[in-house]
This record gives C-alpha cells, sequence and structure tokens, in this order.
C-alpha cells in the first residue's frame, strides 16, 4: 500500500485533466489551454528548491501538475521566492509583477499574504483569482484552499499506540504548537485509544516539549506542526516518532559515516498533498467558470494521507489495522468526530 492516498490523490487528479479533454470531444472544439487563458503566479517565501512546510508541499503539488501531461507546463508559472510575508513591500512587487504579467490565477503559499492580497483583490483586479492558503474565500476573488488532517492524525495516533502498548510503554508524547488549537492533538488521542484503552498521551509545548515527554517516559513521539527537532530528539534517546511531516528527513544523513539519521526511529507521517486542490483551481480557470465547491478536502479527498509505515520498526499487526480503520472511516462505520473544546480525558498537559 506504497503510499496509497497520494497514489489516489494522483488518480483523481488525471481524471480531472481528463475530463477537460472530454468535455472539448464532446463539444467537438478543443480546450484551449494556451499561455493566453492560463498563467499562474506562485509566491513563496522559501526557496523554490524547498522540499520541507508550506513551501514544500506547494512546490510539490505544482511538480505534480507539470506531470499529469495535459498541458500545462512550466511556461504557465511564474514563482516568485523568497518574498516575507511581513515585508509589505516585496509582497507588493511580487503581486504587481504578477498582474503586470496577466496572471490569472495566483497562488498564495502562506496565509500571511493575505493583508496584501485584500488590498488589491476585485476592482481592476476582479479577473485574477487568489488561491490562498487557509483563508476564507471572501465572495469575490479571494478563495482558500484547505487541507482537513484530523483522519490522518488519528491514524498516526493508532501506529503510535499499537508501538506504546507493544513497548509497554502505554505513553504517547505529543509536541503541540500552542494550547489553544487541540483539534489534532484529541483526533490524535482518539487514534491512541483504538490502540488500546489503557494508552495515555501526554502533550507539551515549547522549544524543550519533546526532551520534557521523554523524560516523563514517553518512547514514541508525535507532534501537530513539522519540526526536526522532534526526529533528533527521539533518534538522540533512541524512541520513536511519528511526527507531522516528518517523512521529509528521512534522507538526512550523517556527513561523515552516510548513516541515516533517523529511520531507526521512524514510524511514519501524516503529510499533506495540495495536487488536486491546484488541478480544481487550474480546472475553474481553463473552463472560464466560478468555482463551484470550496477548495478543500481530507483523507478521502487525497488531501492528506499517511506516509508508508515503517516495516521494520512498527508493532506488528499494524499495517492491518491501519488498513481496517482506514477501510472503516471510508464505508462510514468509523466516524472520526474531533470535539475541539477541551482535551480528552486520555490527555495530560505536561508544564
Amino acid at each position: 500500500m506504497k503510499q496509497f492516498k497520494r497514489v489516489i490523490a494522483l488518480i483523481i487528479a488525471v481524471v480531472m485533466m481528463v475530463s477537460f479533454a472530454s468535455c472539448s470531444m464532446i463539444d467537438e472544439t478543443p480546450v484551449d489551454i494556451t499561455n493566453d487563458n492560463i498563467k499562474i503566479g506562485v509566491i513563496i517565501k522559501d526557496s523554490r528548491d524547498t522540499s520541507s512546510g508550506d513551501t514544500g508541499y506547494a512546490m510539490a503539488a505544482i511538480n505534480d501538475v507539470l506531470g499529469l501531461g495535459y498541458g500545462i507546463g512550466e511556461e504557465r508559472f511564474t514563482t516568485i521566492e523568497s518574498v516575507n510575508p511581513d515585508d509589505e513591500a516585496a509582497v507588493s512587487a511580487a503581486l504587481t509583477e504578477f498582474i503586470n504579467k496577466e496572471c490569472n490565477l495566483v497562488i498564495a503559499t502562506d496565509n500571511a499574504y493575505l493583508d496584501d492580497i485584500e488590498k488589491i483583490a476585485g476592482g481592476d483586479n476582479e479577473d485574477i483569482k487568489f488561491f490562498v492558503l487557509n483563508a476564507e474565500d471572501n465572495g469575490k476573488n479571494i478563495y482558500g484552499y484547505k487541507a482537513d488532517m484530523t483522519a490522518a492524525m488519528y491514524f498516526t495516533g493508532l501506529v503510535a499506540g499499537m508501538k506504546a502498548v507493544a513497548l509497554e510503554m502505554p505513553k504517547v508524547g505529543f509536541v503541540a504548537a500552542n494550547e489553544e488549537n487541540i483539534e489534532l492533538l484529541n483526533a490524535f488521542a482518539m487514534g491512541v485509544k483504538a490502540a488500546s484503552a489503557d494508552a495515555k498521551v501526554a502533550v507539551a509545548y515549547g522549544a524543550d516539549a519533546a526532551d520534557k515527554l521523554i523524560k516523563d517516559g514517553c518512547a514514541v513521539l508525535a507532534s501537530d506542526y513539522e519540526d526536526e527537532a522532534v526526529a533528533k530528539a527521539a533518534a538522540d534517546a533512541k524512541v520513536f516518532f511519528c511526527s507531522f511531516g516528518s517523512e521529509t528527513y528521512l534522507n538526512a544523513t550523517n556527513e561523515e559515516t552516510g548513516e541515516k539519521l533517523y529511520e531507526s526511529a521512524f514510524l511514519c507521517a501524516p503529510l499533506y498533498n495540495y495536487t488536486q486542490l491546484y488541478v480544481n483551481a487550474i480546472k475553474a480557470i481553463v473552463e472560464e467558470k466560478e468555482p463551484e465547491t470550496a477548495f478543500e478536502g481530507g483523507y478521502l479527498e487525497g488531501i492528506v494521507y499517511l506516509s508508508d509505515l515503517s516495516e521494520a520498526n512498527v508493532a506488528e499487526g499494524t499495517q492491518e489495522a491501519v488498513n481496517a480503520a482506514v477501510a472503516a472511516y471510508a464505508d462510514g462505520s468509523l466516524e472520526i468526530k474531533v470535539d475541539a473544546s477541551a482535551v480528552l480525558d486520555n490527555v495530560n498537559v505536561i508544564k
């Protein structure tokens, strides 16, 4: 089941692209995908070769779109890199360049760009669709794209819980970005509880959170944000991790020995895949239609997925348990409804 949900997402994307051709054949008029009717601006805060964080996910999705082979080539894109969202002049200059190049779709890969986009959206620029990560639609020409990570975090919790129980250390550590947003923490805790009713989750915040959790007796670490420090702390302490986005670091090696730094500690990672959302946005531009649905989705839509499990490190029977949980979620017999008002009863906060 190698990166099952990512593969599904790409298959869906191909189907959507083929729909361009299918409609054109029915109409006996090919869809004219040219530089005149689809020009895409992309604004990123890091370099375009970044493989981690929101920039990494955005560039991976763009590369997927380029590789589909349905008329969307590199010449369609103008990517402006290393634009600090807090630098108003730099953001304004990038947006002006997109306008001057007559881009009709602008992808903003960080929500922090929204304030500057709102200043120019509408009016003379009403024909430009602004596609902004985690933004709210403004009812005009700003559209948010969002990924629902809750199901993927549930499955990650299942993997983590099974490993902790197998180690006879049924306490899983969770490194959280802040104390306000507990939705992903609770989704993870639900998965841990599905592994064992006796398994607990300890959550900590701050730069030294991983070390606190390890000292508290956690032999498995997870997180709700991407940070190599979690992987490093786990590997150094010879425990295990399944932190958000951490598959990015699997190729990290010791420069002197060439040994992979984190492979022996890795279990799995929940990840984003924005390919389908980008395809949907491009499709709306090509067909010159207002988007009919929100640009969002979760596990079943392939917008998020779980990486391959580490066969060497996960507990026995984990793959089968995850497969069964995914199937149950797909047929509706497993509901993953998360209460975001208070932490669950199997969660303990470590100060």
